[in-house]
């Protein structure tokens, strides 16, 4: 799995744009995700159903997603490293973690 591209609005993994945000698995699941400026505990915790090592949230080109607070109590208590970047550079995060064959789950926020 690869990151390709990344323009404001769009991704593209593994040859396949993508217009909306996704949620994205070290396994190759891809998952669309509704457009929101919220990162809430729910959607951590169904991240964490798939068991990752390592969470990447990509906050958009200007990182202004907000992430719950809740989350990175979950993550401590799962033992889960969780990575907040822009995504940008969460992108880069992935694809470096990716070819290390770690654990990795990522939602990746496409816009602002």
């Amino acid at each position: 799995m690869h990151i390709d591209n990344f323009f404001f609005g769009n991704i593209t993994i593994d040859g396949k744009k993508y217009v909306t945000d996704v949620y994205v698995f070290w396994d190759g699941e891809i998952l669309e995700r509704k457009k929101s400026h919220d990162f809430t505990e729910n959607e951590f915790l169904d991240m964490l159903m798939k068991d990752p090592e390592i969470v990447i949230i990509g906050t958009g080109t200007g990182g202004c997603v907000i992430v719950d607070k809740k989350v990175e109590m979950h993550a401590s208590l799962k033992g889960v490293k969780l990575i907040i970047l822009k995504t940008p550079d969460a992108i880069q995060e992935f694809n470096k973690l990716i070819k290390m064959k770690e654990k990795v789950a990522a939602m990746f926020h496409l816009t602002c």
